[in-house]
């Protein structure tokens, strides 16, 4: 026990530390730098969705939150005259990709997405929200369409005699439950607010593009485009890679030169202690859980 304490205490020390001169080194380095002429990039990595845990480098599917704040950020900066939305994600959650989406349509800076590799589903209704849409040819775009899935076992609850008690105090309450197959009644409840998001989904790609309702609906059957497809049937722009993008927003924005600057944010030395602090906390819980287990055993042994 007199290890363990002595552990606990040096961390707490380092993260008293931490603390101090995270402080210390946020207080200078949040401050805007002075930029001019600024070209801001603001990434869309992986799945898009509202909150979610990183590791201590900061890396992990992409929070709606943090690109919101990026997109304050280099909306307010006034030294930004462009910003450019660099693409990467198969898409996410309906309200964290219609929050970016409409944060992008109301900035009054000019805007680019660029679709790298992948900007399908709600990267794609992000991206379609922007000024103009750059993908590279062999880019995977499009997917409009909405989906919901579960996994129902009732049949291998069926198997080992378990038996789901269903007691509710509505028809609908545990629609979606994985213990009992959907009727037709709930089947065609959850059918319906899909039918309601696609619309809304749709309706808004059609509005961004400046595309004819009908012409959007016929490509919302879920199916996916290549860029090169994707520019033949009006979902994106151009065909191109990053410069490209780069250069567009240029154009927009009236700039013969610009300086490129990427909004990231970065995790401080607090966040990255405290995320190794509670996996060290964990281990130790983990370790004195062995070993009063380890002593609870040897005590029923030796009865």
């Amino acid at each position: 026990m007199g290890k363990i304490k002595t552990i606990i205490t040096v961390i707490i020390a380092l993260y008293l530390i931490s603390f101090v001169a995270s402080k210390l080194l946020t207080s200078s380095s949040l401050k805007d730098e002075l930029i001019t002429n600024g070209i801001a990039i603001v990434k869309v990595n992986g799945p898009i969705v509202i909150n979610v845990g990183t590791n201590i480098l900061g890396q992990g599917p992409s929070s709606s939150d943090t690109i919101l704040e990026n997109l304050k950020k280099a909306e307010e900066n006034k030294g930004v005259k462009a910003i450019i939305l660099e693409i990467n994600s198969p898409g996410g959650t309906v309200i964290a990709s219609k929050e970016i989406a409409d944060k992008v349509k109301n900035i009054e800076k000019p805007t680019v997405a660029f679709i790298r590799e992948v900007g399908a589903s709600g990267a794609y209704w992000v991206a379609s929200a922007a000024d103009l849409i750059v993908a590279d040819e062999l880019s995977i775009t499009g997917s409009i369409g909405v989906i919901s899935s579960y996994l129902q076992f009732s049949g291998l609850l069926d198997d080992y005699n378990v038996t789901y008690e269903r007691l509710v105090t509505g028809e609908f309450k545990d629609t979606g439950t994985p213990y009992k197959a959907l009727t037709d009644r709930e089947r065609n409840l959850l059918q319906t607010k899909l039918d309601l998001i696609e619309l809304k989904f749709v309706a808004d790609v059609a509005s961004n593009r400046n595309m004819p309702l009908s012409e959007v609906q016929k490509l919302a059957d879920g199916s996916f485009y290549l860029g090169i497809e994707a520019k033949q049937n009006g979902l994106i722009d151009l065909n191109g890679n990053r410069d490209l993008a780069i250069e567009k927003a240029k154009e927009l924005a009236n700039l013969t030169n610009g300086n490129v600057i990427e909004y990231v944010k970065k995790p401080s030395l607090l966040n990255i202690f405290e995320k190794l602090t509670a996996e060290s906390f964990y281990s130790i819980g983990q370790g004195l859980g062995e070993s009063l287990k380890t002593k609870e055993e040897f005590a029923i042994l030796a009865k």
